[in-house]
Protein backbone atom coordinates (compact mmCIF):
# COMPACT_ATOMS: atom_id res chain seq x y z
CA UNK A 1 0.00 0.00 0.00
CA UNK A 2 1.05 3.87 -0.67
CA UNK A 3 0.50 6.37 2.24
CA UNK A 4 0.64 10.08 1.49
CA UNK A 5 1.43 12.11 4.70
CA UNK A 6 1.40 15.85 5.04
CA UNK A 7 1.56 18.09 7.86
CA UNK A 8 1.41 22.04 8.39
CA UNK A 9 -0.62 22.92 5.83
CA UNK A 10 -1.95 25.81 7.78
CA UNK A 11 -4.41 26.53 5.52
CA UNK A 12 -5.91 30.04 5.36
CA UNK A 13 -3.07 31.47 6.57
CA UNK A 14 -1.17 32.80 2.81
CA UNK A 15 -1.98 32.43 -0.80
CA UNK A 16 1.35 30.95 -1.31
CA UNK A 17 0.64 28.56 1.38
CA UNK A 18 -3.00 27.35 -0.26
CA UNK A 19 -1.67 27.52 -3.76
CA UNK A 20 1.10 25.10 -2.49
CA UNK A 21 -1.64 23.13 -0.71
CA UNK A 22 -3.99 23.13 -3.38
CA UNK A 23 -0.97 21.49 -5.85
CA UNK A 24 -0.92 18.85 -2.98
CA UNK A 25 -4.48 18.07 -3.53
CA UNK A 26 -4.33 18.13 -7.63
CA UNK A 27 -1.65 15.77 -7.39
CA UNK A 28 -2.73 13.22 -4.63
CA UNK A 29 -6.15 13.84 -6.94
CA UNK A 30 -3.81 12.45 -10.01
CA UNK A 31 -2.71 9.56 -7.48
CA UNK A 32 -4.74 8.29 -5.45
CA UNK A 33 -3.00 7.03 -2.02
CA UNK A 34 -4.38 4.26 -0.44
CA UNK A 35 -3.99 5.89 3.16
CA UNK A 36 -3.92 9.97 3.54
CA UNK A 37 -2.19 11.02 7.33
CA UNK A 38 -2.38 14.24 7.72
CA UNK A 39 -0.30 15.45 11.29
CA UNK A 40 -1.30 18.75 12.46
CA UNK A 41 -1.54 22.31 11.98
CA UNK A 42 -4.06 21.84 9.33
CA UNK A 43 -5.80 25.53 9.74
CA UNK A 44 -6.77 27.48 12.29
CA UNK A 45 -10.66 27.83 13.42
CA UNK A 46 -12.94 27.54 10.21
CA UNK A 47 -10.13 26.84 7.85
CA UNK A 48 -9.53 23.13 9.39
CA UNK A 49 -12.69 22.25 8.21
CA UNK A 50 -11.67 24.10 4.88
CA UNK A 51 -8.94 22.25 4.58
CA UNK A 52 -10.52 18.77 5.35
CA UNK A 53 -12.88 18.90 2.80
CA UNK A 54 -10.34 19.49 0.15
CA UNK A 55 -8.85 16.31 0.77
CA UNK A 56 -12.30 14.86 1.20
CA UNK A 57 -13.44 13.54 -2.59
CA UNK A 58 -9.67 11.22 -2.23
CA UNK A 59 -10.73 7.28 -2.56
CA UNK A 60 -9.07 6.02 0.08
CA UNK A 61 -9.31 6.04 4.24
CA UNK A 62 -8.07 9.38 5.71
CA UNK A 63 -6.82 9.89 9.00
CA UNK A 64 -5.57 12.84 11.21
CA UNK A 65 -3.85 14.42 14.30
CA UNK A 66 -4.39 18.05 14.83
CA UNK A 67 -1.81 20.58 15.67
CA UNK A 68 -1.01 23.01 18.39
CA UNK A 69 -2.74 25.79 15.90
CA UNK A 70 -5.67 23.82 15.65
CA UNK A 71 -6.48 24.04 19.26
CA UNK A 72 -5.59 27.97 19.50
CA UNK A 73 -9.37 29.80 20.50
CA UNK A 74 -10.29 33.41 20.75
CA UNK A 75 -11.70 34.89 24.30
CA UNK A 76 -14.73 33.86 24.42
CA UNK A 77 -14.70 31.11 21.35
CA UNK A 78 -17.87 29.91 20.03
CA UNK A 79 -16.35 26.27 20.12
CA UNK A 80 -15.27 26.96 23.75
CA UNK A 81 -11.88 26.74 25.75
CA UNK A 82 -9.07 24.78 23.72
CA UNK A 83 -9.38 21.28 25.44
CA UNK A 84 -12.72 21.48 23.98
CA UNK A 85 -11.67 22.10 20.84
CA UNK A 86 -9.28 19.38 21.10
CA UNK A 87 -11.37 17.02 22.75
CA UNK A 88 -15.21 17.44 20.93
CA UNK A 89 -15.61 20.29 17.95
CA UNK A 90 -12.34 18.87 16.26
CA UNK A 91 -13.35 15.03 16.55
CA UNK A 92 -16.84 16.42 15.18
CA UNK A 93 -15.63 17.90 11.95
CA UNK A 94 -13.24 14.63 11.78
CA UNK A 95 -16.28 12.66 11.48
CA UNK A 96 -18.58 15.27 9.09
CA UNK A 97 -15.66 15.02 6.36
CA UNK A 98 -14.77 10.95 6.97
CA UNK A 99 -11.29 11.25 8.49
CA UNK A 100 -10.44 9.11 11.19
CA UNK A 101 -9.34 11.16 14.48
CA UNK A 102 -6.36 9.55 16.04
CA UNK A 103 -6.07 10.85 18.98
CA UNK A 104 -9.22 9.21 20.00
CA UNK A 105 -8.12 5.99 18.66
CA UNK A 106 -5.84 3.69 16.53
CA UNK A 107 -6.72 3.48 13.01
CA UNK A 108 -6.38 -0.64 12.19
CA UNK A 109 -5.43 -1.98 8.73
CA UNK A 110 -5.53 -5.75 9.20
CA UNK A 111 -5.26 -6.63 6.29
CA UNK A 112 -1.68 -4.95 6.02
CA UNK A 113 -1.23 -6.32 9.49
CA UNK A 114 -0.43 -2.55 10.34
CA UNK A 115 -1.72 0.16 12.43
CA UNK A 116 -1.89 3.88 12.84
CA UNK A 117 -1.12 5.55 16.13
CA UNK A 118 -1.40 9.30 16.35
CA UNK A 119 -1.48 11.67 18.71
CA UNK A 120 -0.99 15.97 19.12
CA UNK A 121 1.29 15.31 21.96
CA UNK A 122 2.49 18.25 23.69
CA UNK A 123 5.28 19.42 25.43
CA UNK A 124 6.51 19.23 29.53
CA UNK A 125 9.47 20.99 29.26
CA UNK A 126 11.53 17.89 30.01
CA UNK A 127 13.71 18.57 26.74
CA UNK A 128 15.63 21.53 28.66
CA UNK A 129 14.08 21.90 32.06
CA UNK A 130 17.24 21.57 33.95
CA UNK A 131 19.09 23.40 31.69
CA UNK A 132 17.16 26.15 32.13
CA UNK A 133 17.18 26.05 35.65
CA UNK A 134 20.70 26.09 35.55
CA UNK A 135 21.19 28.60 32.87
CA UNK A 136 18.67 30.91 32.43
CA UNK A 137 17.76 34.05 34.99
CA UNK A 138 13.52 34.09 35.83
CA UNK A 139 13.48 30.38 34.06
CA UNK A 140 9.50 29.85 35.49
CA UNK A 141 8.88 33.35 34.47
CA UNK A 142 10.01 32.80 30.97
CA UNK A 143 8.52 29.47 31.01
CA UNK A 144 4.63 30.19 32.41
CA UNK A 145 4.53 33.17 30.13
CA UNK A 146 5.97 31.57 26.92
CA UNK A 147 8.51 34.40 26.80
CA UNK A 148 11.31 34.50 24.38
CA UNK A 149 14.12 37.77 23.88
CA UNK A 150 11.69 38.93 21.39
CA UNK A 151 7.98 38.26 21.94
CA UNK A 152 5.85 35.44 23.58
CA UNK A 153 5.06 31.79 21.85
CA UNK A 154 1.77 32.15 20.17
CA UNK A 155 1.00 29.15 22.59
CA UNK A 156 0.56 31.70 25.74
CA UNK A 157 -1.70 33.45 23.89
CA UNK A 158 -4.20 31.16 21.93
CA UNK A 159 -4.39 28.22 23.93
CA UNK A 160 -6.29 28.70 27.16
CA UNK A 161 -7.36 25.77 28.75
CA UNK A 162 -8.21 24.87 32.64
CA UNK A 163 -4.80 22.44 33.26
CA UNK A 164 -1.54 22.71 32.54
CA UNK A 165 1.30 21.57 29.67
CA UNK A 166 2.52 19.20 32.53
CA UNK A 167 -1.11 17.65 32.73
CA UNK A 168 -1.93 18.02 29.77
CA UNK A 169 1.34 15.61 28.26
CA UNK A 170 0.93 13.06 31.07
CA UNK A 171 -2.38 12.51 29.83
CA UNK A 172 -1.48 12.62 26.05
CA UNK A 173 1.34 10.05 26.77
CA UNK A 174 -0.65 7.80 28.58
CA UNK A 175 -3.26 8.04 25.55
CA UNK A 176 -0.53 6.97 23.10
CA UNK A 177 0.57 3.93 25.29
CA UNK A 178 -2.92 2.54 25.09
CA UNK A 179 -3.62 2.98 22.29
CA UNK A 180 -0.07 0.99 20.86
CA UNK A 181 -0.74 -1.45 23.42
CA UNK A 182 -4.30 -2.18 21.84
CA UNK A 183 -3.04 -1.57 18.42
CA UNK A 184 0.01 -4.01 18.57
CA UNK A 185 -2.19 -6.32 20.41
CA UNK A 186 -4.16 -6.71 16.91
CA UNK A 187 -1.39 -6.43 14.54
CA UNK A 188 2.31 -6.82 13.95
CA UNK A 189 3.26 -3.06 13.36
CA UNK A 190 2.87 0.28 14.17
CA UNK A 191 3.46 3.50 12.40
CA UNK A 192 3.31 6.69 14.50
CA UNK A 193 2.43 9.96 13.80
CA UNK A 194 2.61 12.83 15.84
CA UNK A 195 2.09 16.91 15.55
CA UNK A 196 5.23 18.05 18.30
CA UNK A 197 8.08 15.80 17.35
CA UNK A 198 7.97 12.11 19.05
CA UNK A 199 11.58 12.79 19.67
CA UNK A 200 14.62 14.89 19.87
CA UNK A 201 16.66 13.86 17.12
CA UNK A 202 12.89 14.96 14.97
CA UNK A 203 12.96 18.53 16.56
CA UNK A 204 14.99 21.56 15.24
CA UNK A 205 18.21 20.42 13.67
CA UNK A 206 20.98 22.20 15.47
CA UNK A 207 24.89 21.83 14.51
CA UNK A 208 25.41 22.42 18.83
CA UNK A 209 23.35 21.87 21.59
CA UNK A 210 20.45 24.49 22.20
CA UNK A 211 22.23 28.02 23.65
CA UNK A 212 20.62 30.74 25.24
CA UNK A 213 17.44 31.35 26.85
CA UNK A 214 15.36 31.35 23.08
CA UNK A 215 16.83 27.86 22.21
CA UNK A 216 16.34 26.56 25.68
CA UNK A 217 12.89 27.51 25.62
CA UNK A 218 12.30 26.30 21.91
CA UNK A 219 12.97 23.00 23.38
CA UNK A 220 11.26 23.12 26.36
CA UNK A 221 7.90 23.73 24.56
CA UNK A 222 8.67 21.14 21.38
CA UNK A 223 8.35 18.05 23.37
CA UNK A 224 8.72 15.42 26.35
CA UNK A 225 10.88 12.80 27.09
CA UNK A 226 8.50 10.55 28.38
CA UNK A 227 6.74 9.81 24.80
CA UNK A 228 10.47 9.12 23.70
CA UNK A 229 11.13 6.68 25.95
CA UNK A 230 7.46 4.67 25.53
CA UNK A 231 8.02 4.32 22.05
CA UNK A 232 11.70 3.81 22.12
CA UNK A 233 9.98 0.51 24.26
CA UNK A 234 8.39 -0.48 20.92
CA UNK A 235 10.48 0.35 18.45
CA UNK A 236 11.81 -2.72 17.17
CA UNK A 237 7.59 -3.02 15.93
CA UNK A 238 7.53 0.67 14.88
CA UNK A 239 8.52 1.13 11.23
CA UNK A 240 8.17 4.93 11.13
CA UNK A 241 7.95 7.54 13.25
CA UNK A 242 6.02 10.63 11.72
CA UNK A 243 6.14 13.91 12.90
CA UNK A 244 5.57 17.88 11.94
CA UNK A 245 5.84 21.43 13.85
CA UNK A 246 9.29 22.65 13.24
CA UNK A 247 9.29 23.21 9.59
CA UNK A 248 12.44 21.74 8.88
CA UNK A 249 13.16 18.27 6.83
CA UNK A 250 15.03 15.84 9.50
CA UNK A 251 15.66 12.04 9.74
CA UNK A 252 16.71 10.26 12.46
CA UNK A 253 16.34 6.91 14.30
CA UNK A 254 14.95 5.78 17.23
CA UNK A 255 16.48 2.46 17.98
CA UNK A 256 14.97 0.05 15.44
CA UNK A 257 12.25 3.06 14.20
CA UNK A 258 12.91 5.00 11.41
CA UNK A 259 11.87 8.72 12.09
CA UNK A 260 11.20 11.67 9.82
CA UNK A 261 10.11 15.22 10.10
CA UNK A 262 7.79 16.02 7.33
CA UNK A 263 9.45 19.74 7.29
CA UNK A 264 6.32 21.78 5.37
CA UNK A 265 6.32 25.59 5.45
CA UNK A 266 3.92 28.18 5.59
CA UNK A 267 5.06 29.36 2.14
CA UNK A 268 5.61 25.47 0.68
CA UNK A 269 4.24 22.10 1.24
CA UNK A 270 6.28 19.16 1.89
CA UNK A 271 4.51 15.43 1.40
CA UNK A 272 6.08 11.87 2.16
CA UNK A 273 4.89 8.72 -0.01
CA UNK A 274 5.62 5.93 1.78
CA UNK A 275 5.49 2.00 0.38
CA UNK A 276 4.39 -0.64 3.05
CA UNK A 277 5.79 -3.05 3.57
CA UNK A 278 8.96 -2.37 1.52
CA UNK A 279 9.21 0.62 4.03
CA UNK A 280 10.46 3.24 0.99
CA UNK A 281 9.74 7.48 1.82
CA UNK A 282 9.94 9.79 -1.36
CA UNK A 283 9.22 13.07 -0.56
CA UNK A 284 7.69 15.92 -2.72
CA UNK A 285 7.81 19.43 -2.65
CA UNK A 286 5.12 21.63 -3.58
CA UNK A 287 5.21 25.74 -4.26
CA UNK A 288 8.92 27.19 -3.88
CA UNK A 289 10.71 26.61 -1.07
CA UNK A 290 12.69 29.79 -1.89
CA UNK A 291 10.11 32.46 -2.44
CA UNK A 292 8.32 33.74 0.84
CA UNK A 293 6.14 36.68 -0.41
Amino acid sequence: MRIAITADLHFGHNRLGDDATQLLQKHLESQPPDLLLLGGDIGTDEHFGECLQLFQGLPCPKAIVPGNHDVWVADNDHRGDSLAVYQQYLPGLCTQFGYHYLDHAPLILADANLAIVGSMNWYDYSWSLERMKAEVTNWQWHLDNKAFTRGRHNDGRFVQWQTTDVAFTHALVANVDKHLTQALAQVEHAIVMTHHPAFHALSFPRPTPAQGLDELLWEALSGNRALEALLAEHADRIPLILSGHTHRAVEATLGAAHGVNIGGDYHFKRMLAYDWPARTVEAFVFGDPERRR
